[in-house]
């Protein structure tokens, strides 16, 4: 037979696409859960299936040993491991073991595929509620539909003999006429001709492997997978896999089921635990319970325990449906009874056929349908050959009943099969005639269901000393002992095992009844609320737990029947109905019938072909604080007041890029992200993640060489409240230690969400001010964290996706050299290229309010140095004139590189704005000339005296920094400015007192060494990598300039001007295009001017170039600065120390009294931040402004007028 080559189509959709919302969902895929899913489907319902075990079509179903055993889950009370998607699950109770698949397809994956219809008299049984005792139409009905769908049929007469089957004839024949009359082949779900079957799938005819039992890879197997599961995705129905339910709830408020279920994707198993308490879960007016009636059980079990409320008669009634396993060792008759896994079925001495053929059927001619059954043979694995053989000879000595009275040919015969099997394997002498047996009959179906440890227990003590067991037992011991051979029963049934037996086909547990004393559903399958009449309306059992009584026969059959009869019901009761025509023509899997693509903003998208592409995926739990008592965007706080309430948070997400190259490409960075948070403080149960963003490593826009790590998303909570989750991780340049405390540290905002109410993921909200002006309400913010086992624990999840090997080394290989190159880059930032400003892009200035028409004046110091004066007429207060500092112009109050500078700030306050270039601004020509702190003070004398002609006031606001404030200072001093009204000066006044690296620098002349060793008459704090030969050595031993970690940074510029004049700012409080645009306002700063610094530094005075006091004589202090003056100072101040300004505060406090003095220290803040920082409008620029409001009465337009407050938007001053 030749070999076909199956090219199935995978049809599941990946969890992280499925919609919170469902007209129906179906928990399960056997055959109950497939006819459900069909069904509705077909009903135009939207539909999602979900289904504990992964999507494997013919030709990816385990053949080897090594394969099977990694598809193998066990279970028990006590413990539980192994692949928890497995195909094979293994549930190990008290005296009753039960093995079931676990897939899509569920046990019709492995099952031997005999499909008859129960005994008649079955029906009849007393068992049964009411309305199936009396109704058999509706039965037969589903037996018909289940045929025409699954389309079972005999092994054909015209294919080769099968040894097994005819042996279980010969067998049948030596037990006697009531057997022989009995005998007969079976109808099986198996195709055994190349066709379109019911469904419209492809199948092809058998290739008589005999590997039923482990999935057969040739395409015959007429499974669920083959048949309505394809057909219920043909219809429009969404199928998600690896989704194990955990249980059910029903909101009363809505009247809707909430099924919690969790996601088994392999990267989460590493954190089963929250996994498993962190559920994820989907809501629906319907729901199927098709779980297999021990999933069924275990998810109802559970439910109840949560507060479900069903019949006290759930988990009771449990059957292993008389199931008794038996082996005939070593018969005279070759039987080829093992399947052939991979080996050609044509190089074999004859095939092996399907699992199951032929049946022996012994439920008609009894009186009591109870001591009916049936007798089938079977096929042992190819996967157990080897150890099956071992079992087979030591069973045949220990446990085995010989055959006796043998002839000695007879006797030689049996010998010589042992000898062929030992030397020459399983597919030779006494194995390869050794037939298996199986037998389906009644128990007493009182085994029952329980939770242990919250784990599903089988307890079902003495099923195997029954005298129904032992009698069966004989009868295959004498239909053994005919062929001369040895009958082995089941190892399990022995003494020292206690009598215990395996079932293939466990059923009841969830048994339909009357009411809820007698059973768990109704004959609709309509779930009992206690025990009483009522029902769960919309919730529905479909499987082989609703059969109260053992069968006698294989049940799927009868599962189906019943199964589609539910489904009838359910429809004509809600008025929907179901197309039961067959589809004409084949399934075309690039359009389906019914399209389930959906257009739903507030849903996780999958690019289409992203299997082409190389992905990543990873897991990741972190746990933390959650306050919603503080709003403020004060994380620490709130983070230790939720502390204090022990109000936690935690989540497990699962981060998925399609394409790696998307995660790191510097437009995008992103992923989705899917999974669930824990928060009591929002919900009672976990939220779900309905869409989520995950952008990896954005340039953070507000802080200097800073990168965010951004989650985005969109929360569902059980109720329907909705929120939306916004956290970030900011990694900045430090240590090693530093870069870890930042990589796992998440810091979270929760707001509340609207109905109708969505956005667009991909605008994610980097800069605080954009939060800010967030005007969703705010729910609470905190902080998580992840442990560094947890971190060990996440790198073990990160898996690759792709097409090929090539595509996922690919994706692993980008993902990881883009995050440890990002994370580097923090850490060993002093080896890391130069940053010059030639290199980065044109900057792109903020958009900021027009500003009134500019005003240029030229004016002219005493000493005949001109300079610039600029007006902006905003409005009728001050006038102010604002002083900049060493070496750059007046675009520090103007600059359009951040998003709010003091300039538009006054004029925004109706502020009439002077500003000075003097000369040492690098836009006066006279910027290279040298000159004095005194020479300097001339020119502000100058801009006073413009200003006052200007707007012809007498007494004017003058706000200057750093040297425009010490010559500010000298000029009021000694006399020469006169009609200042109102002064604040930024961080030095009379007193400058050096930082301790600019005292350092200082002892160590490194100014005078630059002066006269270098011939250097001034110093540029711009560079560029085409610089001379000694500015590139001291560009690059400034790498190393003594800084803390946290404030080294690539700028070239940044570090000359650091040798210059000190680290002019905390780097966090800038934004990036300040930092790296500086050079469009900075230049060169002659040496004189640093030379006259050092003098005034070094006595902590200011002092003429001369080294003499001529300024802060008491006298001049008493009698030329008793006016209003406040000081401001960063805490962080590295140029100058904080003492400086205190020291002249102190100082006019004692000569000229409190009243017109304040000092203001500005907390994290250091020099010239204090004017550029990010946050500087709400930290620094509002305290000015105060204190201009505060004194305006006392000079400019406004001098002698009564006190306004400008926060009264009434008053106007224009």
């Amino acid at each position: 037979m030749s070999k076909k080559k199956l090219d199935y189509p995978h049809i599941s959709t990946p969890v992280p696409q499925m919609k919170p919302v469902y007209d129906v969902v179906v928990i399960g895929s056997g055959y109950g859960g497939a006819i459900a899913a069909s069904r509705m489907s077909r009903a135009g319902k939207k539909v999602a299936l979900l289904e504990r075990g992964k999507e494997k079509w013919p030709g990816e179903y385990p053949t080897e040993l090594k394969d099977c055993l990694r598809e193998v889950q066990y279970s028990s009370p006590k413990s539980q491991f192994g692949n928890k998607t497995g195909m094979f699950r293994f549930f190990n109770g008290n005296s009753q073991d039960a093995l079931v698949a676990c897939g899509l397809g569920g046990t019709s994956l492995i099952n031997a595929n005999v499909a008859l219809e129960a005994d008649d008299r079955v029906w009849k049984m007393n068992v049964w509620p009411d309305e199936i005792k009396n109704d058999c139409e509706s039965i037969k009905r589903g037996y018909d539909r289940a045929r025409e769908m699954l389309e079972p049929r005999e092994y054909p007469s015209h294919y080769p003999e099968l040894p097994k089957l005819k042996t279980l004839e010969e067998q049948a024949k030596s037990l006697g006429e009531d057997f022989s009359k009995n005998f007969y082949r079976v109808p099986i779900t198996v195709t055994f001709e190349d066709r379109i079957n019911a469904a419209g799938v492809r199948q092809y005819a058998s290739t008589l492997t005999g590997n039923d039992c482990t999935g057969v890879n040739d395409g015959s197997k007429n499974s669920t997978l083959m048949n309505y599961i394809p057909d219920a995705w043909n219809h429009g129905c969404e199928i998600f896999c690896e989704c194990d339910v955990l249980r059910i709830k029903k909101c009363e408020r809505t009247g809707r089921y909430i099924v919690f279920y969790e996601w088994l994707d392999d990267n989460r198993t590493n954190f089963a635990k929250e996994s498993h308490n962190a559920p994820f879960f989907v809501i629906a007016k319907t729901v199927f319970l098709a779980a297999g009636t021990l999933g069924t059980n275990e998810i109802l079990l559970r439910s109840s325990a949560y507060g479900l409320k069903v019949s006290d008669r759930l988990g009771k009634g449990f059957s292993g449906n008389g199931d008794i396993l038996g082996f005939g060792y070593n018969l005279d008759h070759f039987v080829n009874g093992i399947g052939s896994g991979k080996i050609d079925p044509d190089k074999m001495k004859a095939p092996v056929g399907p699992c199951i053929t032929g049946v022996i059927d012994m439920r008609h001619d009894v009186d009591d349908v109870l001591k009916g059954y049936v007798i089938e043979e079977g096929v042992v694995p190819p996967a157990m050959g080897k150890s099956f053989q071992i079992v087979l000879k030591s069973g045949s000595t220990i446990i085995g009943a010989k055959p006796e009275n043998l002839t000695y040919s007879e006797s030689a015969a049996r010998r010589w099969r042992q000898v062929k099997s030992a030397f020459g394997g399983y597919y030779t002498g006494a194995t390869s005639h050794t037939q298996t047996y199986l037998i389906m009959s009644h128990d007493d179906n009182t085994g029952q269901l329980e939770l242990v440890n919250d784990r599903l227990n089988i307890e079902y003590k003495g099923v195997g000393a029954s005298d129904t067991v032992k009698r069966l037992n004989k009868v295959l011991e004498d239909a053994t002992k005919k062929a001369n051979g040895t009958y082995i029963p089941s190892p399990l049934w022995t003494k020292p095992l206690g009598r215990g037996l395996v079932t293939v086909h466990p059923i009841g547990g969830c048994s339909m009844g009357n009411d809820g004393k007698s059973g768990v559903i109704n004959h609709k399958g309509q779930v009992f609320v206690g025990n009483s009449k009522d029902v769960h309306e919309g919730l529905y059992v479909c499987d082989g737990s609703i059969i109260p009584t053992a069968l006698g026969v294989n049940p799927f059959f009868t599962i189906s029947a019943l199964a589609e009869r539910i489904c009838e019901y359910a429809a004509k009761d809600r008025g929907w109905s179901i197309n039961y025509e067959l589809v004409g023509s084949p399934i075309d899997y690039n359009k389906p019938l019914v399209s389930n693509e959906h257009n739903e903003p507030d849903l996780v998208k999958r690019p289409r072909n992203h299997e082409l592409e190389g992905g990543i995926s990873f897991t990741e739990v972190m746990k933390g604080y959650f306050s919603t008592e503080i709003l403020s965007a004060d994380y620490v706080t709130a983070e230790r007041q939720a502390k204090s309430a022990d109000s936690t948070m935690q989540f497990l997400l699962t981060v998925i890029a399609y394409n790696a190259d998307t995660l790191v490409d510097m437009d995008d960075h992103s992923a989705i992200i899917t999974g669930t948070i824990s928060c009591r403080a929002l919900s009672p149960d976990p939220l779900l993640v309905t869409r989520g963003k995950f952008r990896l490593f954005i340039p953070e826009t507000d802080k200097v060489d800073s990168n965010r790590m951004m989650y985005n998303l969109n929360l569902k909570a059980t109720d329907g409240r909705k929120y939306r989750f916004k956290g970030y991780k900011l990694v900045k340049n430090g240590k090693m230690r530093e870069a870890w405390e930042q990589a796992t540290n998440l810091y979270v905002t929760v707001y509340l969400r609207e109905d109708g109410e969505e956005e667009d993921l991909d605008e994610v909200n980097v800069t605080q001010e954009e939060e800010e002006e967030d005007t969703r309400k705010i729910i609470g913010r905190g902080i998580l964290q992840m442990s560094p086992f947890e971190f060990l624990k996440q790198l073990t999840t990160f898996k690759a996706t792709g097409s090929n090997d090539l595509s996922k080394i690919k994706a692993m290989i980008t993902f990881d050299d883009f995050f440890a190159t990002t994370m580097l880059k923090h850490v060993f930032v002093r080896f890391l290229p130069l940053d010059y400003p030639d290199q980065k892009p044109v900057p792109k200035p903020f958009h900021h309010k027009c500003r009134p028409k500019k005003s240029v004046y030229e004016i002219t110091a005493d000493d005949g140095v001109k300079s610039l004066l600029f007006r902006y007429q905003g409005g009728r207060k001050g006038p102010i004139l604002l002083v900049h500092g060493a070496a750059m112009s007046h675009e520090m109050w103007s600059t359009n590189l951040i998003k709010k500078n003091f300039l538009d700030f006054l004029l925004e306050h109706r502020y009439d704005v002077f500003l000075v270039d003097y000369r040492l601004s690098p836009t006066n020509p006279a910027c290279k000339d040298q000159a004095t702190l005194d020479d300097i003070s001339l020119d502000q004398a100058a801009a006073v005296k413009k200003v006052q002609e200007v707007t012809g006031v007498k007494k004017i606001g003058v706000i200057a920094h750093c040297v425009g404030s010490i010559t500010t200072f000298m000029g009021l001093l000694d006399g020469k400015i006169d009609g200042v009204g109102c002064l604040i000066g930024s961080q030095v006044a009379m007193h400058p007192i050096l930082g301790f690296w600019n005292n350092v620098k200082m002892h160590l002349k490194i100014l005078p060494i630059w002066r006269y060793v270098f011939r250097q008459t001034d110093f540029d704090v711009k560079t560029s990598p085409n610089a001379n030969l000694l500015n590139k050595v001291v560009d690059q031993l400034l790498r190393f300039y003594p800084v803390s970690r946290s404030q080294t940074c690539r700028n070239a510029l940044c570090h000359r001007a650091s040798l210059c004049y000190g680290t002019l700012y905390q780097h966090e409080n800038l934004n990036q295009q300040i930092h790296d645009n500086q050079h469009t306002f900075f230049g060169t700063v002659n040496l004189t001017t640093m030379q006259h610094l050092h003098t005034v530094a070094q006595k902590k005075l200011i002092l003429n170039h001369q080294g003499q006091n001529i300024y802060a004589k008491p006298e001049n202090i008493r009698n030329r600065l008793n006016f209003p003056i406040c000081l401001i100072h960063g805490e962080e101040n590295v140029v100058f120390d904080i003492m400086s300004t205190k020291k002249t505060y102190d100082t006019l406090r004692m000569i000229n009294g409190e009243d017109n003095y304040v000092h203001h220290a500005i907390d994290k803040y250091g020099h010239i931040d204090c004017w550029w920082g990010t946050n500087a409008s709400k930290d620094v620029f509002i305290k000015a402004l105060d204190y201009l409001e505060e004194t305006q009465h006392l000079w400019g337009y406004n001098a002698g007028q009564p006190k306004k407050d400008y926060r009264d938007s009434s008053s106007s001053d224009d």
